[in-house]
C-alpha cells in the first residue's frame, strides 16, 4: 500500500508540475477533480490517477469504450495529437465547449469582485492567512465594509425622511395646484359661455 501510494504521489505531482507548466496553475488538484466527477449521476466508475497519454491498451483494460475530449489536436512534445491512435480506431467522441461555460470564465467573474468575494469570506470567519493576503489589505476591506455600512445606513434614513415628510408634502402642493387649475379652467368656460349668452338674448328681443 505505501509503494502503491507514493507512486500515486509521484504520478500525480509530475502531472500537475506539467500542466501548470503548459496550461497554467489550476483551480483544483486531481483529487478534487476526480471526486468532483465521481458524485456525477451518471458516472459508473472513477479511474485516478488516470495517464496523461492514453493508449488502446489502456482503454481495454478498464473495459473504455470511447474517449471524449475537445475535437483540436492536442499536442505534446514532438507529438503533434496524442489522441490520433483513438481517432484512428474509432473511439473518440468529440465535445464542445459552452462559450459561457468555462474556468477562465469563472476565474474571470471573481477577480472582476475579488474585494467583495475576500470581505465575504473574511465574514464567514477565514482568515488573512486562509486567503493569501496581508495585514494591510485586511483592514482596508474591513473598513471599506464599514464605510459602506455607514453609508447604507445614512441612505436608508434620507429615503425615511423623504417618504415621511417630502412626499405628503409634495402631494399636498400637487393636489392644491390641481385644484387651482380646476378653478381656472371653469372661469374660463364660463367667461366663453357669457358672450354667447348675450348674443342669444339680443337675438331673441322684440321685433
Amino acid at each position: 500500500t505505501r509503494i502503491r501510494w507514493e507512486m500515486f504521489q509521484t504520478s500525480t505531482n509530475l502531472k500537475q508540475w506539467y500542466q501548470r507548466r503548459v496550461r497554467g496553475r489550476t483551480v483544483m488538484s486531481e483529487e478534487e477533480r476526480c471526486e468532483s466527477v465521481r458524485q456525477c449521476r451518471y458516472v459508473d466508475e472513477v479511474i485516478c490517477p488516470a495517464p496523461w497519454c492514453l493508449t488502446l491498451d489502456f482503454l481495454d483494460k478498464h473495459n473504455i469504450d470511447f474517449v471524449a475530449q475537445g475535437g483540436d489536436p492536442y499536442p505534446m512534445g514532438d507529438v503533434p495529437d496524442i489522441y490520433k491512435p483513438i481517432k484512428d480506431a474509432g473511439r473518440f467522441l468529440p465535445v464542445f465547449r459552452t462559450n459561457t461555460v468555462s474556468t477562465t470564465e469563472l476565474i474571470s467573474r471573481i477577480i472582476a469582485e475579488y474585494d467583495e468575494f475576500l470581505t465575504r469570506n473574511l465574514e464567514r470567519g477565514f482568515t488573512r492567512h486562509d486567503l493569501g493576503i496581508n495585514i494591510l489589505t485586511e483592514k482596508r476591506l474591513r473598513v471599506k465594509k464599514r464605510v459602506e455600512g455607514v453609508q447604507k445606513r445614512i441612505h436608508d434614513y434620507v429615503a425615511d425622511f423623504m417618504a415621511y415628510f417630502y412626499e405628503p408634502v409634495s402631494h399636498r402642493i400637487y393636489a392644491y395646484l390641481s385644484e387651482g387649475e380646476a378653478e381656472e379652467e371653469e372661469e374660463e368656460e364660463t367667461t366663453r359661455k357669457e358672450p354667447s349668452n348675450s348674443a342669444t338674448n339680443s337675438s331673441s328681443g322684440p321685433a
